[in-house]
């Protein structure tokens, strides 16, 4: 993928011993939750699920630093789109077991849209597909045993405040499933504003709580997959 790459001269450095994820940033508000990231791995700090590294870095998806990190986030509210040049250098990330994880901003519809989008021209095999719930991911082997969880929705009204209501359901994730583990995992609704607990009563996601703890099965799955990049230049730009 050469050209797919942009190559500064040089890598991050990781602390080692410690998670490390990278924001990634795009034109569609990548930042609405600026706080979202941090506040998830104090928690999973707090609770000793791992030991994780608060210190936030933010990359262009056509940055080569991505490969240094096990993990990609990404959020926002507004459309985007992605090159070409840009959607290889991921599908590359992700073939070598990197894991991407989403979220739409209090579900914003315009981030949906455009996270399938950019999904299916990377996959035009497959789409995001729920995982289920009986898959790992939402059980004790990665922090909490979770079959349901408080979501607020719309109910079909004028989107006001009063139209929306907090319902007790399954925790809902897409994902693809690339040999045999998720390296996309996507919530179609709100993970990040939760947990920044941004007081929107017309968020369309999680309470702030469920939230913490859905976000936290997520990211110890991911880590689970005792991924290993190569990070060496010839590596990530043949």
């Amino acid at each position: 993928v050469r050209g797919a790459i942009n190559d500064n001269g040089k890598f991050d450095a990781v602390e080692r011993g410690l998670l490390q994820i990278a924001q990634i940033k795009h034109e569609g508000t990548w930042n609405a939750a600026p706080r979202a990231l941090r506040n998830l791995l104090v928690s999973l700090n707090e609770t000793g699920a791992l030991s994780a590294s608060t210190k936030t870095r933010e990359l262009e998806l056509g940055d080569r630093n991505i490969f240094r990190y096990p993990v990609l986030y990404m959020h926002g509210r507004n459309q985007f789109s992605v090159s070409p040049e840009n959607r290889r250098a991921v599908e590359l990330y992700l073939e070598r077991g990197g894991v991407l994880v989403a979220d739409s901003c209090c579900g914003a519809k315009q981030f949906d849209k455009s996270f399938r989008e950019f999904i299916a021209h990377m996959y035009p095999d497959r789409k995001l597909e729920r995982i289920p719930i009986t898959h790992e991911i939402f059980s004790d082997k990665n922090g909490r045993d979770i079959k349901l969880l408080k979501r607020r929705s719309a109910d079909g009204g004028d989107g006001s405040v009063d139209s929306y209501a907090v319902r007790t359901a399954e925790p809902l994730l897409e994902g693809i499933e690339l040999d045999g583990r998720y390296a996309v995992i996507y919530s179609k609704y709100d993970i990040s504003c939760a947990l920044e607990r941004q007081n929107s009563g017309n968020c369309e996601g999680y309470l702030p709580e469920d939230a913490v703890i859905l976000g936290s099965n997520i990211m110890l799955y991911a880590m689970l997959q005792n991924v290993r990049l190569k990070t060496e230049t010839s590596d990530v730009s043949r």
